[in-house]
This record gives C-alpha cells, sequence and structure tokens, in this order.
C-alpha cells in the first residue's frame, strides 16, 4: 500500500543504492516543509531521478504524491516501483483532464504534491516556458506552494545539493486567475527557483 511498509522497505533500499551514485547530498531549507497540509511542491527538472531525490530531500516523514510523464508508468517493473512510491502519470502533450483531477483530489485530500513546471527535463544553461497547469492546481484548491532547487550540474559521485525555498499563497485579482496572470506567477516561481540555486 502507498506509504506503508513497502514504501518504506523501498525507501531505505533505494536510498543506500542512490547515495552510493551522489554520497554528498546537501540539503538547506528542510525547516520551511509544513509538517502537515496540503502542499504543492514545485522543483526545477534536470535528471530521471528527480523525484527520488526530492522524496529523499523531504525525509521519510513526509511521503508526497508525485506528477508525471504517463509514459514513465507504462515500463515494466519501473512502472510499479514508481506507482508504489506516490506517482501518478500525466498527459504531457494534451490537456489531461484526468490526470488534473487526480492531483486536485490529492491537494483536497490534505496531500503533499510534487510537480515539475518545466514540465520536462530541461539541460544547464538552458531554459523552457514553465507550464500553467502546475500553479493551475494550487490556484483551485487554495495551496501553498513551495519552490525547490535540485542541482542541474551533475557528475557522477560528485555532490548533489538540494534548497526548499519557502511556501507562499498565490495572489490573483479575482476568484479565478485569467491565463495570463497564471503564465506571469508561473515564470515568477520559476525565477525564483532558479534563484535559489545561484545562492548557493
Amino acid at each position: 500500500m502507498f506509504g506503508g511498509f513497502i514504501y518504506r522497505f523501498l525507501y531505505c533500499i533505494v536510498r543506500a543504492a542512490m547515495f552510493i551514485y551522489h554520497p554528498i547530498f546537501r540539503v538547506y531549507g528542510r525547516e520551511n516543509v509544513p509538517k502537515e497540509g496540503r502542499l504543492l511542491i514545485c522543483c526545477n527538472h534536470s535528471g530521471l531521478a528527480d523525484p527520488i531525490w526530492i522524496i529523499f530531500a523531504l525525509g521519510l516523514g513526509h511521503v508526497p504524491r508525485i506528477m508525471a510523464k504517463k509514459e514513465a508508468l507504462e515500463v515494466p517493473v519501473l512502472g510499479w516501483f514508481l506507482r508504489t512510491i506516490g506517482v501518478f502519470g500525466i498527459d504531457r502533450d494534451g490537456v489531461d483532464i484526468s490526470g488534473m483531477k487526480t492531483g486536485i483530489k490529492c491537494l483536497r485530500d490534505e496531500q503533499q504534491l510534487v510537480v515539475f513546471p518545466e514540465g520536462t527535463r530541461v539541460r544547464p544553461g538552458r531554459r523552457v516556458a514553465p507550464k500553467r497547469g502546475a500553479l493551475l492546481l494550487a490556484a483551485r484548491t487554495d495551496t501553498p506552494v513551495l519552490p525547490m532547487y535540485l542541482s542541474r550540474r551533475r557528475h557522477p559521485f560528485g555532490p548533489l545539493t538540494c534548497i526548499i525555498g519557502k511556501p507562499y499563497r498565490l495572489e490573483f485579482a479575482g476568484k479565478r486567475p485569467t491565463e495570463a496572470e497564471l503564465e506571469q506567477a508561473s515564470e515568477t516561481l520559476l525565477d525564483e527557483i532558479y534563484r535559489m540555486g545561484e545562492s548557493k
């Protein structure tokens, strides 16, 4: 069951294996993560293992759900593993109503949800326009947003850094945000995530 014994077992096994690849994993700002209540965790995306590193950064006391591309869940064995640690799929190429509904339900159930506003892995030195869907989830559920940064430049056996910012609530002129407001808020969020990375 998600969040149960199997999850904890996998957490310990995978943590040991992952820390061989990156033996030094520095986490700054863990105290900024609320102990309970719904939360939208927004992180930059540079590597396949980002969801796992985010879980380690939060600590075993947190069991977040993770929104990822649906193709990953269709891979044998990997798909089972991802579902076990709380990953659910979303179609990145279209409007995935089912995936959005799952995300909204997670937040309304007072869970923590991890999303990648960039929508895809982005190489160091490059930048893409963020997807508006991430903050749309927060706007529709009145959920605090927690910016998070993971090292973009990585080397085998080298250090990896995670920086966790402070949660904040979105503010818009009306009850429902316009697409322009969501786009601006998404750009501001991505700017803050990158700024945190430059601070270390």
